[in-house]
């Protein structure tokens, strides 16, 4: 097998593939792919904490913040401290927030329809835990950072 056939390089194009896709698609709500992801994970849940927010994306804390010092300049997102841990932000969306992300939603209903289709519904179940498996490999454990 090549370098360019192997896993690692697939996921490398199909990531990128997408992303390319998503960037085009939201730049005409002047929001990035990381924004719809970060407000689409609010919609499902909100009030979160920032550091949550960050492990549910997949995205380290300092790009987390940058997002949302913008989006709160938008009036998209509001920040407040968590009263249980006071040096946590819990991340609400506003009105203007939840209504962007069902807009973004719904824009987008085609793409991720189309995504999730490239696999067949009997082998997702195999193609989710194969690419858990792959996130397990390549995660350092506590004991190794």
């Amino acid at each position: 097998m090549t370098f360019e056939d192997s896993i690692p390089m697939r996921l490398r194009r199909a990531y990128l593939a997408i992303h390319r896709v998503a960037q085009a698609h939201f730049a005409s709500f002047d929001v990035t792919a990381d924004q719809f992801v970060l407000l689409s994970l609010l919609a499902e849940e909100d009030g979160v904490t920032q550091s949550q927010l960050g492990d549910r994306m997949a995205s380290d804390g300092n790009t987390v913040t940058a997002m949302l010092k913008l989006l709160e300049q938008r009036d998209y997102i509001r920040r407040k401290r968590c009263k249980i841990d006071g040096r946590a932000r819990r991340v609400h969306l506003t009105a203007s927030g939840r209504r962007l992300s069902t807009k973004l939603s719904r824009s987008t209903e085609t793409l991720r329809s189309s995504i999730e289709n490239a696999v067949s519904p009997s082998d997702r179940k195999h193609f989710h835990a194969s690419l858990d498996s792959i996130i397990d490999v390549v995660t350092p454990k506590d004991n190794e950072k």
